[in-house]
């Protein structure tokens, strides 16, 4: 399989790090142009200055996604600088640490606006800039929104809706040749995730069959075939890079079993 992504244009929301970041790299590397977005404007710098030094063609610009005007703005500008748009990874997220109770109506708009909101202004820019052309729609769900944790149940919920949306979208844009998947990143290794992953390590590897935390990278191969010609009777799914996360009950049984020297079969 050679997956290669030559003329074509990707444009990623919350592209300054971690897997935005990293899905701007293996996308410049296998031949796209990328845009990248972020609030952080030393962040973006830094991000832009990498994927350059990477011989990476990047268009790199601060944008609030949950403005309407300012995603489109972004798009707009992304389009002038690179060429029109072929795939459109929605992947800017926020997830605050309280249960739905503790969380302040203040911070409930501004993770529903982050996190959804978002996701539909990117899809009705997308489809204003793919609809005579076709194209790809990925939008990133969450682990969360399949098994919620009690603090961060504003967060679940929004990525709930965004699963809800993969699918609705999807039959709304397929006449126009334009494909929208979801992708369900498990424990990554993110900024987003250290101090969790610092503060209850083993409990979370023992509810994961690879017993291992994934890395961004992972996730932006997954997000390269979903984008790919290879996916292209894919659509209206969502992808659970996982690591195989609650996949059953007891995941970590199979290692028990392993390190006592029993074999199945």
């Amino acid at each position: 399989m050679d997956i290669r992504f030559d003329g074509k244009v990707v444009l990623i929301t919350g592209g300054s790090d971690g897997i935005g970041l990293a899905s701007a790299e293996l996308f410049g590397s296998l031949g796209a142009k990328t845009a990248i977005c972020g609030t952080n404007p030393e962040k973006l710098t830094r991000a832009a200055d990498r994927l350059r030094q990477k011989e990476i063609n990047v268009f790199a610009e601060t944008c609030d996604v949950s403005d309407g005007q300012d995603l489109e703005a972004f798009a707009v500008h992304a389009a002038g600088a690179l060429g029109p748009l072929d795939i459109w990874i929605a992947n800017a997220a926020i997830c605050p640490q309280y249960s739905i109770l503790e969380t302040e109506e203040a911070l409930w708009d501004q993770t529903v606006a982050t996190n959804l909101k978002s996701v539909y202004l990117s899809a009705r820019i997308a489809f204003s800039a793919m609809r005579d052309r076709g194209g790809v729609l990925l939008l990133a769900s969450s682990f969360a929104a399949r098994f919620p944790s009690v603090g961060s149940g504003v967060y679940a919920a929004t990525k709930a809706g965004v699963s809800s949306m993969v699918k609705t979208l999807a039959a709304e844009m397929a006449p126009y040749g334009i494909r929208v998947n979801g992708y369900i990143p498990g424990v990554i290794n993110t900024e987003m995730n250290r101090a969790r992953i610092a503060a209850d390590e083993d409990a979370l590897k023992s509810a994961i069959a690879l017993q291992s935390f994934g890395e961004p990278i992972d996730v932006a191969w997954a997000l390269a075939f979903l984008a790919s010609g290879y996916a292209r009777y894919i659509t209206g799914t969502a992808l659970e890079i996982s690591g195989g996360k609650m996949g059953v009950q007891n995941p970590d049984r199979a290692w028990q079993d392993k390190a006592a020297g029993k074999q199945p079969g």
